[in-house]
């Protein structure tokens, strides 16, 4: 019964998304198939066509996506060009599909953990660092980590993603904390210090500075006068 409840709704979402854009791809007609005979795909992908109709980004639109997306029938549909998806306006004002330009923070961070290089440098980035990130630091091997996260094909999108302003603490709090703190610009770094000892200038009475000059320069000319005066008094006496 609940399997056809959601495949009448489905059809019914379907025909009138159809009605309004005749531009359907074969590329998404394809995945809509193969999502709507597979039960779990098409019970994630009811309450999508239900709650992202809105244009107003809702965190229940926000919801079915990431749950969708969770299915691999459903990865395929939305990283397709959604030309068959009803409310795929939505979907792009919100940024909630994965292969746009922006994506929705949250919806980065799930496709980096579903895709096993991305997920094997993210994991190693939140284990390490996520408490270092919550109070506002990064270190130099934490900004390395989530580099390397992002250097994957499906980590890009968390350097750019963003978020929506309808009840989304999680996202805002993984973009400015646990993101942010390590993507801001790194200090350069310290010039190396001169240890060696100088002597302060030597100041004339006048306010002027003048030349200093070292020990041996003073003592040797010094040792010599006194020689010469000793020899001379020598021949003297």
């Amino acid at each position: 019964m609940d399997r056809l409840y959601s495949s009448l709704l489905l059809y019914g979402l379907l025909y009138l998304a159809a009605g309004q854009e005749p531009n359907v791809t074969e590329e998404c007609q394809t995945a809509m198939t193969a999502c709507e005979n597979d039960l779990e795909c098409s019970n994630r992908l009811a309450p999508l066509m239900a709650a992202c109709t809105t244009g107003t980004c809702q965190p229940q639109c926000r919801n079915a996506v990431l749950n969708v997306y969770q299915n691999k029938l459903g990865r395929t549909l939305l990283k397709s060009d959604a030309s068959c998806i009803p409310g795929r306006e939505e979907l792009k004002l919100c940024h909630f599909l994965p292969m746009a330009p922006i994506v929705h923070c949250s919806l980065a961070k799930l496709a980096c953990e579903a895709d096993l290089q991305c997920n094997s440098q993210w994991g190693v980035f939140v284990s390490e660092c996520e408490a270092e990130t919550a109070r506002g630091e990064c270190s130099t091997r934490c900004h390395g980590l989530l580099a390397a996260a992002m250097a994957t094909p499906h980590g890009q999108a968390l350097e750019s993603c963003t978020c929506t302003e309808r009840e989304d603490q999680l996202c805002t709090h993984l973009r400015d904390n646990i993101l942010g703190a390590c993507t801001k610009p790194t200090p350069p770094p310290p010039s190396p210090s001169d240890n060696s000892v100088t002597s302060p200038p030597v100041t004339s009475p006048e306010g002027d500075v003048e030349p200093t000059a070292s020990s041996a320069e003073i003592i040797f000319p010094s040792l010599l006068l006194c020689a010469l005066l000793a020899i001379r008094l020598f021949y003297m006496l």
